[in-house]
């Protein structure tokens, strides 16, 4: 029997689940952390994760540090996103944590974030050809899983990101939101799939907006009603998003411009039906872990 932890600092929140891990390579859900950090909010000019946001994530991981030590983890994963990916000071902030916290972090490429989430869609889900989209808040992973392989690719606009970038907008005009759609389909339209396949939202953002709509996860809903909901909080002002039921106080501010890539999406691309899934980078990661775990234990 092994305790594993799995840490993901993402560009809104640190998390850290628990796993007891069996002798069958079974993995148990123990307990879960988050910390709502924010380290690509207020990014300086020169790039760098402010000073106020940097001493939160580490005294963030030096809590995590010291559950790991209480609860005798014997194995750490710590792999970090968008926000730790183009900080101008990346280096100092991983050398920070493995100093003051003992915790190693591993940056993900956007490509390799892209991967796990299909991953886990694709593990979670049964499903064999999907599209997906993953908005965090410093990217967005947008990509098409089929039996010809994954296709999908990060762009750095996330929900925290666009929404410093427009100098944090209280409402979105309609052409605004119609320019930045076209905006992100030059992006987007790099990834060319099939017509009528079905989509699989994962990420913070799209948790926000299931749960706002009340539709429980992994369960298939007609375009036109998500699409409904996504333009409400897109035309909606932030004190009207606000008064929403079940939105999340922390994420109202940026949910307008985090929903532009699942309205882009909506409006460039045809699906067929759309699910909200709450596995993803973590979950893939874990599936990954397992396998070869189980692997070489069948080598040796």
């Amino acid at each position: 029997m092994a305790k594993l932890a799995l840490i993901d600092i993402g560009s809104n929140s640190i998390r850290m689940v628990l796993y007891q891990i069996d002798n069958q390579y079974q993995a148990q859900e123990i307990t879960r952390y988050r910390h709502f950090v924010q380290l690509a909010k207020d990014m300086t000019a020169a790039g760098a994760i402010n000073q106020l946001n940097f001493a939160a994530g580490i005294q963030t991981l030096q809590q995590f540090h010291q559950i790991i030590i209480e609860q005798q983890v014997t194995k750490v994963i710590a792999t970090a996103t968008e926000a730790i990916r183009k900080a101008s000071n990346q280096s100092e902030f991983l050398q920070a944590a493995q100093v003051q916290a003992q915790i190693k972090i591993q940056v993900l490429t956007g490509q390799q974030e892209a991967y796990y989430d299909a991953l886990a869609i694709q593990t979670h889900l049964n499903l064999s050809d999907f599209l997906f989209l993953d908005t965090g808040g410093g990217s967005f992973e947008w990509g098409w899983r089929s039996s010809r392989g994954l296709q999908a690719a990060s762009w750095p606009y996330g929900a925290v990101k666009l929404y410093d970038e427009l100098h944090k907008p209280q409402q979105l005009s309609l052409t605004l939101i119609e320019q930045l759609q076209q905006y992100l389909f030059k992006y987007m339209r790099k990834i060319q799939p099939s017509d009528r396949l079905n989509l699989v939202v994962i990420g913070g953002v799209h948790n926000t907006l299931f749960t706002v709509m009340q539709q429980a996860t992994d369960h298939w809903l007609p375009v036109e009603q998500v699409d409904s909901w996504v333009k409400l909080i897109e035309h909606n002002s932030l004190t009207q998003n606000l008064k929403l039921e079940n939105m999340e106080m922390q994420r109202a501010p940026f949910m307008a411009v985090g929903l532009l890539p699942l309205s882009t999406v909506l409006n460039y691309f045809s699906i067929a039906q759309i699910c909200f899934s709450k596995v993803g980078l973590r979950n893939g990661i874990l599936w990954e872990y397992l396998q070869q775990a189980a692997l070489k234990e069948e080598e040796s």
